[in-house]
């Protein structure tokens, strides 16, 4: 089979044409572009269509169970192209890999070889064992420090990028497997973010994305003082045009002194995602949240009376168990006073391991899933009412991509890639995708805001 590629003569190593299916979050994203780096830097070439692929590594979640049920599906399907001879080779990393190892090498036979969360960095030793004929199975226990960092080759729209600052979580929030799979927190030392940082800015990038299971929790596992409001600082130090987004803060980290890095960096767009998962507090205190309802209420009100232009997002869960029809109706009450701009909501599934698992009352998937479509309802007339409130205004839009001959794709400040919805700009002239350009809102469609390029050139 080998006589089937390019050989790379100085190495004596056979060169692959490689896919890659990343599933799930954004640090997944993350591990996917590293991985990418390592195999790029080996002599392999990466492919953007699995049917023109030697290798696909699917880069899975197992966070939930649709998130399984997705990566069992992939697998499955290029299982198919590998039957068909169109692939020779197959293998999965990531968070469902991790969990359940040898198992999923033994019960997929589709699998050449799988790759934990803590040996995805020696992702060529795994490909030359696949290639020489091994079935492999890489897992090992989560690393106790950083490491998941390198070289990546960008998989974001122009001008985007993710900025890893930790992995792993110590929360143990009652239904989540995340500190199961992906073990303690281990934060990145603020030296190697800011050098990364800076390497992506040179680079081009407009917009870096900060993200970890938790933001507000960084560097408490240090001894050298790392902290968020310090990372914040050094970062908007960089000179450069561009945006520091923040994602996934656990409402009880939120402080006086977050509050201010956001206030008094002007590179740090107002907009925060915080989590809050439910708002009623006997259901908090059973997840573990270590904190209850008046105390949502308190951050909320200190968050908005001292960021002006605020932009908050969260992640509701609902169907947890024991939730009574009382305590959901609570949840939807402080939805609708709390006016969040964007809402993610998922059901709540009992993940093996987890604390919640073991509780009585589980709600059933008909209840489950009465409640999420009506709380996507309450939040769909809410976000439309924040989006028609921003027809009129001239925003700084990062534009993405071109849509059609007069068409471009962007976000504003107020939307977060992958999860808020997009701006559709109009414009006679020709836009340079990963640019900011001045726009002003005209309609709404959808989640989406319809707006006309104001200005005569891109900052």
């Amino acid at each position: 089979m080998q006589n089937d590629y390019k050989i790379v003569s100085e190495l004596g190593k056979i060169s692959l044409n490689i896919g890659f299916i990343s599933l799930g979050c954004a640090k997944n994203r993350v591990d996917t572009e590293i991985m990418m780096g390592i195999l790029k830097k080996g002599g392999h070439k990466i492919v953007a269509e699995p049917g023109k692929a030697d290798l696909v590594i699917i880069n899975t979640c197992g966070f939930i169970r649709e998130a399984k049920e997705e990566a069992i599906n992939s697998i499955i399907d290029m299982g198919r192209l590998k039957k068909s001879e169109q692939l020779h080779y197959l293998i999965a990393t990531g968070c469902l890999a991790q969990r359940y190892g040898q198992e999923l090498l033994d019960e997929m036979p589709e699998l050449d070889g799988i790759v934990g969360i803590s040996s995805f960095t020696d992702i060529n030793l795994a490909l030359d064992k696949v290639v020489s004929g091994e079935r492999v199975c890489m897992v090992s226990p989560p690393a106790e420090i950083f490491f998941e960092q390198g070289p990546r080759v960008l998989t974001t729209p122009p001008g985007l990028a993710y900025l890893k600052i930790a992995e792993g979580c110590n929360n143990r929030c009652s239904y989540c497997a995340i500190p199961n799979i992906r073990g303690a927190l281990r934060s990145r030392t603020l030296i190697d973010i800011e050098k990364e940082a800076r390497f992506l800015i040179k680079s081009g990038i407009k917009e870096l994305v900060i993200i970890a299971q938790d933001l507000g929790n960084y560097g408490s596992d240090l001894s050298t003082g790392d902290n968020l409001p310090e990372l914040i600082n050094q970062i908007n130090r960089i000179e450069g045009d561009f945006w520091i987004r923040l994602m996934y803060v656990h409402p009880i980290r939120i402080d006086d002194r977050i509050i201010q890095a956001i206030n008094n960096n002007d590179k740090v767009v107002p907009y925060i995602d915080l989590p809050i998962q439910h708002a009623n507090s006997r259901i908090l205190k059973s997840m573990n949240r270590k904190h209850d309802k008046e105390y949502l209420w308190s951050v909320l009100e200190k968050l908005r009376q001292n960021i002006k232009d605020l932009v908050l997002r969260t992640t509701i869960m609902v169907g947890y168990p024991g939730e009574t029809d009382e305590e959901f109706a609570e949840l939807v009450d402080f939805v609708q006073q709390a006016q969040f701009d964007w809402l993610g909501t998922f059901k709540y599934i009992a993940e093996e391991g987890t604390a919640a698992a073991r509780l009585e009352n589980q709600i059933s998937e008909s209840i489950a899933t009465a409640r999420y479509q009506h709380l996507l309802k309450v939040q769909a007339a809410i976000t439309r009412k924040k989006n028609i409130a921003r027809i009129g205004t001239e925003q700084n839009i990062l534009i993405s991509s071109r849509a059609g001959k007069n068409l471009y794709l962007g976000r504003g400040y107020f939307q977060a890639p992958e999860v808020d919805g997009v701006t559709l700009i109009k414009s006679d002239q020709t836009l340079k995708p990963g640019e900011f350009c001045q726009v002003r809102l005209s309609a709404i469609r959808r989640c989406d805001m319809i707006g006309e390029f104001t200005d005569e050139h891109c900052q």
